[in-house]
């Protein structure tokens, strides 16, 4: 995202990004027997792919572009972080004391990479650039437990089409952000860098990387799926030192706490919190609704 960011702005990027995505996805649906869910469902379909799509790519854009690879890409793997939480707060989930010191270890972390940053660059835009990946992390994780509770309930659920369709979502409502914000003519439109990494990240990180993914949360729980997240920083470090630009130690250090910390909290397993936990399930104790007919 970064190399595409030296030609386009973070939403332009993000709105190729989701819009090539988008479209392979849309032209793999016959190939693969996919269809796109039922229009009763299309209310979750918006609302997970404003979040996971529209919000987090668009966050995880601004963020690398603001804060640079590393710390955007070590921010944006606290969404197991939010997945906990969420889950805690809304479900009642429970989890481990092993959780609490992994949250710890891991916002240690956090707090290492930033501090480490800043005053090296505009701390400015590194604070704006935090706030947009956290920002991403949470919209990514509460889409996660979203769409797990709806594959519990509707185990047919076709993953390639309900990503297909959370990408034309994202991507419409991106396009309509990318011209109001970043507008056409800031772009380099015949950089072989923008459409090289657009080449990548569109067909690879999004179609392919968001199926993949959600193929995991539906047959894990979505913290043990989050692990995942961990290559995002080991990867982003790699191209950094490829580029000649290396880590300092506490920047280093700081990564590797979150990352161990990250792994410790998504290697907690999740134990569902008893009948009424949880903010959805004060709700539907008080309107009368079982969990049944939650995503029904």
């Amino acid at each position: 995202m970064e190399i595409a960011g030296e030609a386009a702005g973070a939403t332009t990027t993000a709105a190729l990004r989701a819009s090539v995505a988008a479209l392979i996805l849309l032209l793999a649906l016959p190939l693969v027997g996919a269809r796109l869910p039922s229009l009763r469902m299309w209310p979750w379909v918006v609302l997970t792919g404003l979040l996971m799509v529209t919000l987090a790519v668009d966050g995880q854009a601004e963020a690398v572009l603001r804060a640079g690879v590393s710390t955007g890409a070590v921010l944006g793997t606290t969404a197991p972080f939010f997945v906990l939480a969420f889950g805690r707060l809304l479900f009642g989930t429970r989890f481990s004391a092993i959780g609490v010191v992994g949250t710890v270890v891991g916002f240690g972390g956090v707090v290492l990479v930033i501090t480490s940053q800043l005053g090296g660059g505009g701390p400015s835009d590194l604070a704006l650039g935090v706030v947009f990946a956290f920002a991403s992390a949470a919209a990514f994780a509460l889409a996660t437990i979203i769409v797990k509770r709806w594959s519990e309930r509707d185990p047919d659920l076709d993953l390639v089409g309900l990503v297909a369709a959370q990408h034309v979502v994202g991507s419409v409502v991106l396009i309509v952000l990318a011209l109001a914000i970043d507008g056409t003519s800031g772009t380099d439109w015949s950089s072989v860098q923008l459409w090289g990494a657009i080449a990548w990240v569109g067909p690879g990180g999004s179609a392919i990387g968001f199926v993949a993914f959600l193929i995991a949360v539906t047959r894990l729980d979505a913290t043990r799926a989050s692990t995942w997240l961990f290559l995002v920083p080991v990867v982003a470090v790699l191209v950094e030192v490829a580029r000649g630009i290396v880590p300092g130690p506490v920047t280093t250090i700081g990564m590797a706490l979150a990352i161990a910390g990250v792994g410790l909290v998504s290697a907690t397993p999740e134990r569902p919190g008893p009948a009424g936990a949880g903010l959805v399930g004060r709700w539907q104790t008080l309107t009368g609704r079982g969990r049944a007919q939650s995503y029904g």
